[in-house]
């Protein structure tokens, strides 16, 4: 594992956001996560379930 020195602000804010008693590198891999996927993922997830539909065809009608 590497070490990282940050600024006193920074570890304070990081501490803030820990949930009860989850470690430093938890929490920072927690917010560090995507909220959410873009639409055209989004789309392809969905249409990947409706076996009717290539793949191919389908992020071609997306720009993919």
């Amino acid at each position: 594992m590497r070490t990282v020195e940050i600024s006193d602000s920074i570890y304070n804010e990081i501490m803030s956001r820990r949930k009860g008693r989850e470690s430093i590198s938890k929490t920072i891999e927690r917010e560090l996560k995507p909220i959410e996927k873009c639409a055209a993922v989004k789309e392809l997830e969905k249409l990947r379930k409706e076996p009717r539909y290539k793949l191919s065809d389908v992020e071609k009608e997306l720009g993919i």
